[in-house]
Formats: C-alpha cells, structure tokens, sequence
C-alpha cells in the first residue's frame, strides 16, 4: 500500500482493529477533505508518445502539505 499510495500522490492510514483510530482516521480524512484545492496542468509537449513525464509542485508556505503524483503517462486517449 505504501508503494501505491506514494505513486499516487496517496497516503496510509493504519487503523489496526482499534475503533478509536478509526475514528481518528475518518476525522483526518474529513478534514483534509474540507481544505483540498485541484489544480490543473495542460503540458507544452503535446506528444502522446507513451513517455512518462514527472510533474513536479512546489508550495511558496512551509506550512501547505502537497499530496500529488509524481507525473503521468502521456498515451492517446481510447474509444
């Protein structure tokens, strides 16, 4: 899980069988759901060659935690 979420942009919220850390877990979800912004990106290479591009983004506040992937493959999109 690790794996994926890092490749994701994701995290892990170990619960174990404890219903308190449940709780807690939902509580942090819902908050950052309250406090999320999208962004969007349109490439300058516009070559849908099946290459990986990296994607990075960079915060100017310390304090901003930035979940994201790590970049995107750029393929055709299929009918």
């Amino acid at each position: 899980m690790n794996k994926l979420t890092k490749e994701t942009g994701g995290r892990v919220i170990e619960v174990g069988n404890k219903f308190e850390k449940l709780k807690e877990g939902f509580n942090q979800i819902a908050n950052e759901l309250r406090s999320q912004y999208n962004l969007g990106y349109t490439p300058t290479n516009a070559k849908l060659d099946g290459t990986f591009r990296k994607v990075q983004i960079q915060a100017n506040n310390k304090d901003y935690k930035i979940q994201a992937r790590t970049g995107y493959y750029a393929v055709p999109k299929r009918d």
